[in-house]
């Protein structure tokens, strides 16, 4: 983007930039060698309207060497309307760089939402992916590691109930050596939700000390919701570590009677349980108000109390 068609949205520590396109409408975030921001960027992403919208977004976000940002983009709905969101996010972490983001999901039962996101990392990345509420979701990440020794951290959480059908895909190619990649998604659905989950990572010839770790874990609480897992590695090279595994259950009984004859109520003992299998993931947010609020929004979610899980069924009695 050249500075003659670009607007400065804000500037921040550094020297770093917020910038908008006032062509194409482009946002980037650019952040300079060296440079760490001491807050994180927020951006987010309020749909009210009359009537149904599409709302798009391209985003970039380029971190130069050594550099440290902390992002988070939310997705949210006013009004239960057939909203359309498609998200085209471009990142590009240098060596010795390092970038924290969220994606937050809080949309209306009738939303489309579609995230794509291309990652190439030299550098040290952590990503979050929180689908709480909404109608179809589909996440599409995309990975290549352009350096030896590049890491990154992939972990989603999806709570889904009604007529819910949230998609992750994640590729993940491991081209350079002594790369590290870590992927972790949990769902819980109940109702009619659908989930699916499709992971991919491939290790290029002459990727040596390429190490992988891919997990799925799922929980569906009626007989009619739905989990579809499928983890996949394709390794063309020696000396690597990888490994991949994926579940599809239900809640312990044995855990629920333990816990019942210690006193808790089994509605009690079912919303403490399922909340321990999502604070892993939750956990794994370096950013401490995200995390708290993602804490807050589980457990409201798990209970009810939000008008857009009127109908789950996750805290009936």
């Amino acid at each position: 983007m050249s500075m003659s068609e670009s607007r400065i949205i804000k500037e921040l520590d550094g020297g770093a930039t917020l910038v908008t396109s006032e062509s194409s409408g482009v946002l980037e975030l650019n952040v300079p060698a060296r440079v760490k921001l001491t807050k994180p960027v927020f951006l987010t992403n309020m749909l009210s309207s009359e009537a149904d919208c599409d709302s798009q977004l391209e985003f970039h976000i380029t971190l130069a060497e050594g550099s440290e940002a902390e992002v988070v983009i939310a997705d949210r709905s006013a009004v239960d309307l057939p909203f359309q969101t498609t998200r085209h996010i471009h990142i590009d972490v240098a060596h010795d760089a390092t970038l924290h983001l969220c994606n937050l999901e809080e949309l209306c039962s009738q939303a489309v939402n579609t995230n794509t996101i291309a990652i190439a990392n030299a550098g040290r990345v952590s990503m979050g992916t929180f689908s709480l509420m909404g109608g179809t979701t589909t996440n599409d990440v995309t990975l290549d590691f352009t350096a030896d020794g590049a890491e990154c951290d992939l972990f989603g959480m999806v709570i889904a109930s009604g007529k819910q059908e949230v998609t992750n895909r994640v590729r993940v190619s491991h081209r350079q050596r002594h790369c590290t990649d870590r992927e972790l998604y949990k769902y819980i659905l109940d109702e009619n939700a659908v989930g699916h989950f499709e992971g991919l990572v491939r290790v290029f010839p002459g990727a040596s000390g390429a190490d992988s770790q891919q997990t799925s874990r799922n929980i569906c609480l009626s007989r009619s919701a739905r989990m579809f897992a499928q983890p996949q590695l394709i390794i063309d090279t020696d000396d690597v570590k990888c490994s991949h595994g994926a579940t599809v259950g239900q809640l312990d009984e044995n855990a629920l009677f333990y816990m019942q004859q210690r006193g808790v109520s089994r509605h009690e003992a079912r919303l403490l349980l399922l909340s321990a299998f999502l604070s892993e993931v939750i956990d794994r947010t370096p950013i401490e108000a995200v995390r708290d609020r993602l804490h807050l929004l589980a457990e409201g979610r798990l209970r009810g109390e939000m008008n857009h899980c009127v109908s789950c069924g996750v805290c009936k009695q």
